[in-house]
């Protein structure tokens, strides 16, 4: 790991699906190789609706396709090593909530050896409660920017991610884009949970 003067400087961006998180990742991206740093962007392998090997936002907006940058892709509990970072100067973490094992022990660790980190991902997920990481992360961060999207149901600001009811799990981690998911504002999504209450008992 090359000498570094300073601490490096975590940055997350949280909210409901469909906020544009990886949107923004793609523009930090886009801003941190304007400025020549070296980066290097991980996604969770669980994650491939869209694609395996690229980050995807919900609007199709491709990392590799704006950038030309490569993704790596980790298991939810791979490690990364020290040694593939030691001429890193920005980490880019896609939907951070899904790594379990990064919050405690090398988010810290890049920010002691001078790499910033910017993470995305949902701060709540769809029960309401705080999602793997993400809740260590907002607690340690420099800056956070809290996105939100609009209501499905009542085109309002939307700050919750709420599963359907037709989804078939009841597992924390279920991946899924708009035939599973959607954003609700707090008030429908409250209705949402009565309503999901009444159809399971």
């Amino acid at each position: 790991m090359r000498s570094k003067t300073r601490n490096g400087c975590l940055t997350v961006y949280a909210g409901p699906m469909y906020a544009g998180k990886t949107t923004a990742l793609i523009a930090e991206l886009e801003t941190n190789l304007e400025d020549d740093k070296k980066v290097l962007v991980i996604k969770p392998i669980v994650d491939d609706r869209y694609s395996v090997e690229d980050v995807v936002s919900h609007d199709g907006t491709s990392l590799k396709k704006e950038t030309g940058h490569a993704v790596k892709c980790l298991d939810l509990n791979d490690i990364i090593d020290l040694e593939s970072l030691k001429d890193i100067d920005v980490l880019l973490i896609d939907e951070a909530q899904f790594f379990k094992n990064l919050s405690y022990e090398h988010v810290p660790l890049c920010l002691q050896h001078g790499i910033d980190v910017i993470a995305v991902g949902l701060d709540l997920d769809s029960e309401g409660k705080g999602f793997g990481s993400m809740p260590f992360l907002l607690e340690r961060a420099n800056v956070v920017y809290k996105l939100s999207s609009i209501c499905s149901v009542c085109g309002e600001e939307a700050t919750r991610t709420f599963r359907k009811l037709t989804a078939s799990s009841s597992n924390q981690v279920l991946i899924g884009g708009n035939e599973t998911y959607e954003p609700r504002c707090l008030h429908h999504w409250l209705e949402g949970q009565k309503e999901k209450q009444k159809f399971l008992y």
